[in-house]
């Protein structure tokens, strides 16, 4: 069940056919079968939500810091002398 939520985290509430398979596959009662899925919209999305913030900020700053360290190795040719006579050691 946790599979077809995060499959769905976009609309978690299954229809009445995807609950038949739901109980067909864990043998669950309905009841139970809609008790877990408003618990889990409860506890467990907020959670992922927060989480994929979390990466997604970590991502940002990864990118970030792999530009500023692109940009501080980067060598600069000076205005006044052609690429040619430039020597990089």
């Amino acid at each position: 069940m946790t599979d077809w939520l995060r499959e769905h985290r976009d609309n978690p509430y299954p229809n009445d056919d995807e609950k038949e398979a739901l109980i067909a596959t864990t043998r669950l009662t309905m009841n139970q079968i809609n008790y877990w899925f408003t618990n889990a919209r409860r506890r467990l999305l907020p959670k992922w939500a927060l989480q994929r913030q979390i990466d997604e900020q970590h991502e940002i700053k990864l990118q970030q810091q792999d530009e500023t360290a692109s940009q501080e190795t980067r060598v600069h040719t000076p205005a006044h002398l052609p690429c040619s006579d430039v020597i990089v050691i």
